[in-house]
C-alpha cells in the first residue's frame, strides 16, 4: 500500500512539473451588515474586459469562499443571495509572485430594491456540479414544501422512487444513503419509512455521487446519495420550526423542530421531528397459466387494498466543546420510535381454461410493527495545523429492536361463495442487530493546490432474526415449522483508503484508492423438521477512483469531466436468511444464503456549458447484480433475490437552468437510457433489454412581495429491470408560497400529481409456463399546506463535526 502510494505521489508530482502554468488563488469571506458569515452565497469573478463570468463558486458556512486556478488579469467580483442586494466590487488586479490573495471581506446589504412589483434578487440554483458529486438544493425548489425526504429525493435529477420505496439512480438500482456523510444503516422497508418521518423542510441539501471518492464506502453500486441537514450555528440561542399537512385520500403530517445553543467553549443542539403517515394502495395482479404446450390451464386475478398507517418520533441530541481553536470533542445521541401497520383485504378469482370461474380467495391480512433504533456517536478533531491539516477519530454504537405481529385470514369459495375451507396463520418476526465501529480520518494539505487523505475503519454487525408461525384449522393451532426459523449472522468489515487531489493549471485531478476485506458467518438454527445449516466467507477487494476536470477556456465557459469507480453491493443481512415467510397465502418471499457480492465498474464522461448546461454520458457494467428473481411453483409465487449475472447500463443525461428573465426560471432534466440484463433463471434463461427515457421540467416563477410559484411535470417511459417490464408515468405538480414577518416564515401550498397520473404498473418475463402482470394505484393526489420560521441571529463560524465511525452496514438493515 505504502509502495503504491509514492508511486501515485510521484505521478502527479511529475504531472505538476509538465504541465504546471502561473496560476493563483483568491480568497474572501462574505458576511452580512451585522458581520455574520453567509452560507451558499453565488460568487462569481468576472473579467473586466468584456464582464463575461470567468468562475463561479458558493460560500461555506463560515462564510468563505475560494478561487482556485485563476490567471493573472484584472477582475471584479458579483455575489448574489436571495433576500440581499447584488453585490459589486470594484477592479481587481491578480498578478505578481504571491500566489495566494486574500481579498477584501464582502458585505451584503438585505435587498429593498422592487421593479413593477417584482423584487430583483438572485435564487439559489436548484443544481449545482463539482467534480465528484450532483448538488441539490432542496428549498429552491418549492414543491418540497411539506414533504419528506423521500419525496424530495424522487425529484432530484436522475433518481426514481418505485411504490415499493426502492431508490433507483439513473435506473439502476443498488443506491447507498447517507445523511451528514453518516450512514442510514437502513435498507428496505425501514429506509423508506425513515426518510418519509423526515421532513424536507429539515433538508438543506441532496448530494448526488454516481461515482464516489474513496473516503465513502465502496457499497454501494449506483452511487451514494448525502443528504445534508440544515445546521444552525449561531451565537446564543436560536432554532426554527417547520409545520405540515397533506391530504390525499388519507391524512398525512410532518412536522421538526431544531433548537440550537452556542456560547464560548460549548454548542448543543437539539433535532425533534414527529409526524404521522397514512395512505392506501390499490393493487391488481394477474396471473396465466399454461400447459407444456403454451395451451391455457387456468388463470388467478386478485385485488389488494392496502391501507397502510404509521407513525415516528425521532430526537437527535448533540454536543460538541471545543478544548481550544484547533481541538474539539463531541457526543450525539439519536433515537427513532416509529410504530407502522398495514390492513390488506384481498380477494381473488381462480378460473379454469375455460376461463369460468373455479373458486374465490378471499384474505384479511393485517401487520402491525414497530422499529426502534438508537444511535450513538462520540468523535475526536485535531485541527494539526494553520495549513488545514486535520485528524478525526470516530466511534459509533447502533442497536435495533424491531417487531411483526402478522396475521393471514384466508377464506376458500366455491363459485356460489359457500365456504370450502378456513384457516388462519400467526406470525411473530422480532429482530435484533447491533453494529460496532470506529474510523480515523486524516488530511493534508500539499501546498495551495493539492490534498492528501487517508483513513481507516473496522466495523462489526450482529444480526439474530426469528420468525415464529402458527397455523389454526377448525379450531386447531398447530407449530409451522416450513415457515418457523432462528437465523444468527455476524460480519467483521475492515477498511482503509488513500485519496489525492490536486489543480494543475486548467487541469483539475482526483485519484483514490480503497481496501476492504470482509468477513462473515450465517447459522440458521433449524427445528424439529427442518435441519439446521451454516455458512462461512472471506474476501479483500481493491476499489480504485479517478477523476479528472478540464477548463477547456481562460474563462471556464466549457468544463470536460471524466470519472471512474469500482463498487461493491453486499447482500441485504435478512436476504441471507433461507426460510419462506408468506405475503398472502399464494405469495412468498424466500431468503438465498448462497448470495454472492455484487461489483460494478462505472465510467462517466460530461460537459458543463457555463454552469447552465450540463451533458453526461455514463456506462456502468455489473457482474453478480443482486436482483429480485420471481417464480412459480405449483401455482405459489415465490419472490427471492438473485444474483442476475451480467447487467450492462447507458445513460445520457442533460440538465440546464434556463433563465428566462428576472422573475421566471425553468430546471429541466433529461435521460435516455438503455439496459442489459443477462442470466440464467431458475428454468428460464434472461435476456432482457430496453431502451427508456426520463423528462422532469421544472418552472420558477418569482412574483414580488414575498410570492413565487413551482410548476413540475415528469414523464418515465418504459424501462425493463431484469424479469419485470415496468409501464410508463407522468405527474404533473404546482407550488406556491408566500414570504412573511420579514422572511423569518413562509407559508406553502403544494398540490401533488393534479392529473391523477402517477400509477405503477408492469409486466413479469421469464417464468415458467406463466404470463403475469400487475397495476397500481397510490395515494399520490394530495394536498399540502406548510409553515416554516425560522428564529434566532445568524449563523456564525464554529465548525461542527457530521462525521461517523461506520458508514455503510445500516444500509443492509432490511425489513423482513
Amino acid at each position: 500500500m505504502q509502495i503504491k502510494l509514492l508511486l501515485l505521489c510521484a505521478l502527479f508530482s511529475t504531472a505538476s512539473a509538465l504541465l504546471g502554468q502561473s496560476t493563483y488563488q483568491l480568497q474572501g469571506k462574505v458576511a452580512n451588515t451585522q458581520n455574520a458569515p453567509l452560507d451558499l452565497v453565488a460568487i462569481s469573478l468576472l473579467s473586466s474586459a468584456d464582464s463575461s463570468i470567468v468562475k463561479s463558486v458558493y460560500s461555506d458556512e463560515d462564510g468563505s469562499f475560494v478561487f482556485s486556478g485563476v490567471s493573472a488579469g484584472t477582475y471584479f467580483l458579483k455575489a448574489y443571495l436571495l433576500g440581499y442586494a447584488e453585490y459589486r466590487g470594484e477592479k481587481l488586479v491578480v498578478g505578481g509572485e504571491a500566489t495566494t490573495l486574500q481579498l477584501p471581506g464582502i458585505q451584503l446589504q438585505e435587498s429593498i430594491k422592487q421593479l413593477q412589483e417584482v423584487t430583483i434578487a438572485a435564487k439559489t440554483p436548484y443544481v449545482e456540479r463539482k467534480i465528484d458529486r450532483t448538488i441539490v438544493n432542496v428549498d429552491a425548489l418549492l414543491a418540497n414544501a411539506g414533504s419528506n425526504a423521500l419525496e424530495a429525493l424522487e425529484r432530484a435529477p436522475g433518481i426514481a422512487v418505485d411504490q415499493n420505496g426502492v431508490i433507483t439512480l439513473k435506473g439502476r438500482a443498488g443506491v447507498a444513503v447517507f445523511i451528514d456523510d453518516k450512514p442510514t444503516y437502513l435498507s428496505g422497508a425501514e429506509l423508506e419509512n425513515y426518510l418519509k418521518s423526515l421532513p424536507a423542510g429539515t433538508v438543506k441539501q441532496i448530494e448526488i455521487m454516481t461515482n464516489p471518492p474513496a473516503k465513502y464506502e465502496a457499497a454501494g453500486n449506483a452511487g451514494v446519495i448525502n443528504i445534508v441537514l440544515k445546521k444552525n450555528r449561531a451565537p446564543g440561542f436560536n432554532g426554527n420550526t417547520n409545520l405540515s399537512m397533506q391530504r390525499g385520500r388519507y391524512t398525512r403530517s410532518n412536522n421538526s423542530l431544531n433548537l440550537n445553543f452556542n456560547q464560548k467553549k460549548l454548542s448543543l443542539s437539539a433535532n425533534l421531528n414527529g409526524g404521522f403517515r397514512n395512505s392506501f394502495q390499490d393493487l391488481n395482479i394477474n396471473r396465466y397459466y399454461k400447459n407444456p404446450d403454451e395451451t391455457p390451464s387456468s388463470s388467478f386475478a386478485q385485488n389488494s387494498f392496502i391501507v397502510k398507517t404509521g407513525q415516528s418520533a425521532n430526537a437527535k441530541l448533540g454536543l460538541d466543546y471545543y478544548l481550544s481553536d484547533r481541538t474539539t470533542i463531541g457526543l450525539s445521541a439519536k433515537g427513532l420510535f416509529s410504530p407502522s401497520g398495514s390492513n390488506t383485504d384481498n380477494n381473488a378469482q381462480v378460473a379454469g381454461a375455460d376461463r369460468k370461474l373455479l373458486q374465490f380467495v378471499d384474505a384479511l391480512n393485517l401487520d402491525d410493527g414497530k422499529f426502534n433504533n438508537g444511535t450513538f456517536n462520540a468523535y475526536f478533531k485535531r485541527q494539526l495545523d494553520s495549513l488545514g491539516s486535520s485528524l478525526t477519530i470516530d466511534a459509533d454504537y447502533v442497536v435495533y429492536a424491531s417487531d411483526r405481529d402478522q396475521v393471514f385470514n384466508n377464506f376458500i369459495l366455491n363459485p356460489s361463495r359457500a365456504l370450502l375451507y378456513q384457516d388462519r396463520i400467526n406470525g411473530q418476526l422480532p429482530s435484533d442487530i447491533s453494529i460496532y465501529a470506529t474510523k480515523a480520518d486524516y488530511v493534508k494539505p500539499l501546498g495551495k493546490d493539492a490534498k492528501f487523505e487517508a483513513g481507516f475503519k473496522s466495523a462489526f454487525t450482529k444480526t439474530d432474526n426469528e420468525a415464529a408461525y402458527t397455523n389454526t384449522v377448525d379450531g386447531v393451532t398447530t407449530l409451522n415449522y416450513d415457515l418457523s426459523n432462528r437465523f444468527l449472522y455476524d460480519e467483521w468489515i475492515h477498511a482503509a483508503y488513500a485519496n489525492y487531489s490536486r489543480s494543475i493549471g486548467r487541469w483539475g485531478i482526483q485519484a483514490g484508492l480503497r481496501a476492504e476485506t470482509t468477513s462473515l458467518s450465517g447459522d440458521q438454527l433449524g427445528n424439529p423438521e427442518r435441519p439446521a445449516s451454516s455458512f462461512k466467507r472471506s474476501y479483500t477487494n481493491l476499489f480504485p477512483t479517478f477523476y479528472a476536470t478540464w477548463n477547456a477556456d481562460s474563462l471556464g465557459h466549457h468544463v470536460f469531466a471524466f470519472s471512474f469507480g469500482r463498487r461493491i453491493d453486499r447482500p441485504y443481512f435478512q436476504d441471507l436468511n433461507p426460510f419462506v415467510s408468506p405475503l398472502d397465502k399464494f405469495t412468498f418471499y424466500a431468503g438465498n444464503p448462497n448470495l454472492l457480492p455484487t461489483y460494478a465498474n462505472n465510467y462517466s464522461i460530461s460537459h458543463s456549458y457555463k454552469g447552465v448546461l450540463n451533458t453526461t454520458l455514463s456506462y456502468a457494467k455489473t457482474i453478480n447484480g443482486i436482483n429480485e428473481t420471481l417464480e412459480i411453483v405449483d401455482g405459489i409465487y415465490y419472490s427471492r433475490p438473485g444474483n442476475i449475472a451480467t447487467n450492462q447500463s447507458f445513460n445520457l443525461a442533460m440538465d440546464a437552468a434556463i433563465p428566462v428573465s428576472s422573475w421566471y426560471n425553468i430546471n429541466s432534466n433529461a435521460e435516455l437510457g438503455y439496459m442489459i440484463f443477462e442470466s440464467k433463471l431458475y428454468t428460464e434463461q434472461l435476456n432482457s433489454s430496453g431502451t427508456y427515457f426520463h423528462l422532469v421540467a421544472n418552472n420558477s416563477f418569482q412574483l414580488g412581495k414575498g410570492w413565487s410559484a413551482d410548476l413540475r411535470g415528469e414523464y418515465m417511459s418504459d424501462i425493463v429491470y431484469a424479469q419485470l417490464l415496468i409501464k410508463s408515468w407522468g405527474t404533473l405538480n404546482c407550488a406556491l408560497q408566500k414570504k412573511l414577518f420579514k422572511d423569518a416564515a413562509s407559508l406553502k401550498l403544494n398540490i401533488s400529481d393534479i392529473l391523477y397520473t402517477r400509477r405503477a404498473s408492469g409486466i413479469i418475463y421469464n417464468l415458467r409456463l406463466t404470463d403475469a402482470d400487475w397495476n397500481s394505484t397510490l395515494d399520490t393526489r394530495s394536498i399540502t399546506l406548510a409553515f416554516s420560521y425560522r428564529f434566532g441571529k445568524a449563523t456564525n463560524n464554529r465548525p461542527k463535526h457530521s462525521g461517523s465511525g461506520s458508514e455503510s452496514e445500516q444500509q443492509r438493515v432490511k425489513n423482513s
